[in-house]
């Protein structure tokens, strides 16, 4: 096996990019700085230009392109179709609905489809309910679809917050773009009507789940060097930095420079991922060449992700004989930094695109894997496969 090293830039985030994108569409003003081709922004880019009195626009396969293209098609008055890939309409929506109820929008789901009537949004006869027990995304697209109104919106969370971190990251962004918001002591949101921009540019940073991909294949075998890491980012998936701390990678953040570098044998770690899930079948990965058992856990909306991907990453190891505990909300990982490699694997990542970033992994430690539809990567990181050089 080759040692692996990688420098350069990776794209900007995706869910960043998409909140951003939402707010465009109501400031066209607004300059955007960063790059990302991933499908799921492409879907996005492409959908805010269908929007019209009679809409029909494809979501793909991404749940936060169909959350914030709901609410914000809801805005404008008219009939809307938003269609979307069968796995994602079989993921919770209901949540969604309601919300969209609450503000005199219709919607119901047929088949692939999302039916939305609406005479744009309707003022609450007092403070929305949003249900976070599902996802924060509805959360997060009411707040990036209430510029404009011309009345105040008041809005409280309820149910088990899922993902939490995520909404924190778009009342940031918000905040800093120039929403004035409150929240009162009792939880209530209120956000005056009226809300306008006072920035003329907004800078995506980049997607930290992809750069945690990168940073672990530096750490697994050899090293890589990320120019444009942002350390001050309130994406979730920064906390994987301290997680290669706990393990004893070696890691050097200087400004927007961080350096990863192998250093076996690794140390093994119990990790609460409920704001994080996004690391699972990565860490999962790095974890199985740690000395010893790390229980990774907290996250049971895991199995409602693009695959059910506690089952896919047992399924992985199964096929590679890598001692797994499965949890209802996560697994039990049974580190050898000796594990025996795989001849003649095939492995079927059920098109969820971390899935492929899991498994490319363990063929860079050698493990002989075939992977199939290896093109789902390109729902979040098209440029994996070269920036990774494999051919999966």
């Amino acid at each position: 096996m080759a040692n692996f090293r990688f420098q350069g830039e990776i794209p900007g985030s995706k869910s960043v990019f998409n909140r951003a994108l939402i707010v465009q569409s109501y400031f066209p003003v607004l300059d955007l700085k960063g790059f990302s081709e991933c499908d799921d922004v492409r879907y996005m880019r492409a959908g805010l230009k269908e929007i019209r009195q009679r809409s029909r626009i494809d979501c793909g396969e991404g749940g936060t392109t169909f959350r914030f293209m709901a609410l914000r098609a809801s805005r404008q008055m008219g009939v809307h179709v938003l269609e979307g890939a069968q796995r994602l309409m079989e993921r919770p929506q209901q949540g969604l609905i309601d919300l969209l109820a609450q503000l005199g929008v219709q919607a119901r789901i047929k088949r692939n489809e999302m039916h939305i009537v609406s005479e744009g949004w309707k003022r609450p006869r007092g403070p929305l309910r949003v249900n976070t027990s599902e996802s924060s995304q509805y959360a997060s697209s009411l707040v990036l679809n209430s510029w404009l109104l011309d009345f105040d919106l008041e809005f409280e969370l309820v149910g088990d917050k899922v993902s939490e971190s995520y909404f924190d990251l778009t009342l940031e962004m918000v905040r800093y773009l120039g929403m004035r918001y409150k929240r009162t002591a009792s939880g209530i949101f209120h956000i005056p009507l009226g809300q306008r921009i006072e920035k003329l540019e907004y800078e995506v940073e980049a997607d930290l789940s992809s750069t945690f991909t990168m940073a672990a294949a530096g750490a697994l075998a050899g090293e890589s060097i990320i120019e444009n890491f942002p350390p001050h980012s309130r994406q979730p998936d920064k906390v994987f930095v301290d997680i290669f701390r706990r393990m004893g990678v070696m890691v050097e953040l200087e400004g927007t420079r961080l350096s990863v570098q192998e250093n076996f044998p690794l140390r093994s770690v119990d990790c609460d991922l409920y704001q994080s899930p996004d690391l699972f079948p990565v860490l999962a990965v790095l974890c199985s060449w740690a000395k010893g058992p790390s229980k990774l856990h907290n996250a049971p909306h895991l199995v409602k992700k693009e695959s059910n991907r506690i089952r896919k990453v047992a399924e992985l190891f199964t096929l590679l004989e890598v001692r797994h505990e499965v949890l209802s909300d996560g697994m039990i990982v049974h580190g050898d930094p000796q594990q025996k490699l795989a001849r003649g694997i095939k492995f079927n990542p059920d098109k969820d695109h971390r899935m492929v970033m899991a498994a490319a992994l363990m063929k860079l430690k050698g493990h002989d894997i075939t992977i199939e539809e290896p093109e789902a990567i390109n729902k979040s990181f098209p440029e994996f496969w070269k920036m990774i050089g494999l051919q999966p």
